[in-house]
């Protein structure tokens, strides 16, 4: 390790001191309230709304702590004078945010949260999940499969998640595994965002001037993943279309385009006569809501803007290419809004009135869509009133989690396969590796693909996070200088929390990974627990679960099912 790289560490244990030291001492303020979008790098949707509603006042007089990029502050700066939001505080530095957010009585986000970010007793926590899925999610999507495990804490964490449907509360379960684990209720209600689609009496194009125009919005999806951005690329086409497409509006006619988030490139709108972006300072479901026609290609926004029975366009002309790298839950071809591939159809349906039905689409996407959601779930979550309908995962089963390492070891994985397969149904097993891992990074397609398909996974998202008194007694305990304390103790109880919450699994089984801080995390998890270990497994892990047997005298099969 260099010297720099000591440094940052030594710093990063300092800052643990006083993140983790409010997460044990000091008491959650009742009037704090947390709100993240998109990881920090937007403010819009959902988490918008639920800010404008609680700076009503009718649910008390929070303090109400928005964590955002530096690139975003400035856009919520103008958002609090517009829609005059009673923000106490834009965040913009992590730390900070986590010192809120260990403070906090109640935490809203639509993606995930901090990484070190422990949910305490007491705290209540709401995921309002950004969009209703068409695009494969979670472990469904083969590029975010290690990485699964950063959006199951924020899960776990959540006592209550926002799916306005059946469809989503399937979909979002299953692609991240969390069917038969998750704790919470599924509140199934409206999203606040799309209120405003359902306002007959609220619509801006007054104070935009546009009165006497015919308005359409693109809104094309991100294109690619996040390790592996695709900025450059989406831009170009879609620049090429834009100069095309402005030659073929017409002077009553405006084009506004905005872009996914994640997605940044910058277009020069001045070059266009019809086609510009999205008017600043203003929120972008309140834009979309004075669009006469949507244009959109695998973005969920669809399911939004159809509240509005209004045309919908979709212009798939990469459609083949995108497929590629990402499947999609709802083919194309089963959507009732017409689909175009280049210009000249693009702009015959955008002269063309609706011509489709699309009445069995709102039926079973929209149905729970209300004026009032922003209100339902305000009251559900700040007032405890029943005021939305949800759903809880009934479970009989027994939940064994396995943790396996960085699964580098072939005739170790082929054991454990073997074993899988023999599970009887009544078994839920649940594969726990750390995502960090090169093997994992570099092989997992090969690694997953041979695990049975009733086997689900709980990946380890982060390492320890140790604080500066922990570390040393860490390493010292590394080097047989001290037996395990209680300082030991409670930083790998608390690394669990950081993962899992409470989650109590019938069994954790740790199956010869050989991790000394990992082991120990699972071996204080709170729940019952079995080390499986060879001789490379060192006494100082395996003397602290409550089972340890040797896997040349056991049958795995046995501990599984309960028969040792």
């Amino acid at each position: 390790m260099t010297l720099k790289n000591k440094i940052n560490n030594l710093k990063e244990c300092f800052d643990n001191n006083a993140l983790y030291n409010i997460y044990y001492n000091d008491k959650i303020d009742e009037n704090i309230i947390y709100l993240e979008s998109r990881n920090g790098k937007d403010f819009t949707g959902n988490i918008f709304k639920i800010t404008e509603e609680l700076s009503s006042g009718r649910y008390g007089d929070f303090k109400i702590y928005v964590y955002a990029t530096n690139r975003i502050k400035s856009k919520i700066e103008s958002f609090k004078k517009n829609y005059n939001l009673n923000i106490t505080k834009i965040i913009t530095d992590e730390n900070e945010a986590v010192k809120i957010l260990h403070k906090a009585k109640y935490i809203f986000t639509d993606s995930g949260i901090r990484s070190k970010y422990i949910k305490r007793q007491g705290q209540i926590f709401i995921n309002m999940w950004h969009g209703i899925p068409l695009k494969f999610m979670g472990f469904d999507n083969s590029s975010e499969k290690p990485y699964i495990g950063i959006i199951q804490r924020t899960f776990f964490f959540s006592d209550y998640m926002l799916f306005p449907n059946e469809y989503m509360v399937d979909i979002m379960t299953h692609a991240y595994m969390i069917d038969k684990v998750y704790n919470g209720k599924f509140l199934l209600e409206g999203y606040p965002r799309n209120g405003v689609f359902l306002d007959n009496n609220y619509n801006i194009k007054d104070k935009l001037n546009l009165t006497d125009k015919e308005i359409f919005a693109y809104m094309p999806t991100f294109k690619g993943i996040i390790a592996d951005r695709k900025d450059e690329k989406q831009k170009n086409d879609v620049v090429e279309f834009l100069y095309e497409l402005d030659l073929r509006l017409n002077d009553n006619q405006i084009l506004f385009v905005k872009f996914h988030p994640y997605n940044q490139s910058k277009i020069d709108f001045s070059k266009f006569n019809h086609i510009d972006a999205f008017p600043e300072g203003f929120e972008t479901y309140d834009i979309l809501n004075i669009a006469d026609v949507l244009i959109t290609d695998y973005s969920s926004v669809f399911f939004d803007f159809a509240n509005t029975r209004r045309k919908i366009i979709i212009f798939n002309y990469d459609e083949k290419e995108y497929l590629k790298d990402r499947g999609l839950y709802l083919p194309l071809e089963e959507l009732p809004f017409p689909k175009v591939q280049n210009i000249n159809d693009l702009i015959h349906e955008l002269n063309s009135p609706k011509e489709y039905d699309d009445v069995g689409f709102v039926n079973e996407f929209c149905k729970n869509e209300s004026i009032d959601s922003t209100k339902h779930i305000c009251d559900t979550v700040i007032n405890g009133k029943n005021t939305c309908r949800y759903e809880i995962i009934k479970n009989t089963n027994m939940n064994i989690l396995i943790y396996v390492g960085d699964m580098d070891n072939n005739q170790v994985k082929n054991q454990l396969i073997q074993m899988l397969e023999k599970v009887d149904e009544d078994v839920n097993i649940f594969i726990s590796f750390k995502s960090w891992a090169n093997n994992i990074k570099e092989n997992y397609l090969r690694l997953f693909n041979d695990i049975p398909q009733n086997v689900e996974f709980l990946p380890l998202s982060y390492n320890i996070a140790p604080t500066f008194k922990e570390k040393v007694d860490l390493n010292k305990f590394i080097k047989n200088d001290i037996p395990l304390n209680e300082n030991l103790m409670r930083l790998f109880n608390r690394s669990y929390k950081r993962q899992y919450d409470d989650l109590k699994f019938d069994l954790i089984i740790d199956f010869l990974s050989n991790d000394l801080e990992q082991s120990l995390m699972f071996a204080f998890s709170n729940s019952n627990n079995a080390i499986v270990k060879n001789e490379e497994t060192n006494p100082k892990v395996y003397n602290q679960f409550n089972k340890i047997y040797d896997i040349f005298k056991l049958d795995i099969y046995d501990l599984i099912t309960g028969d040792i």
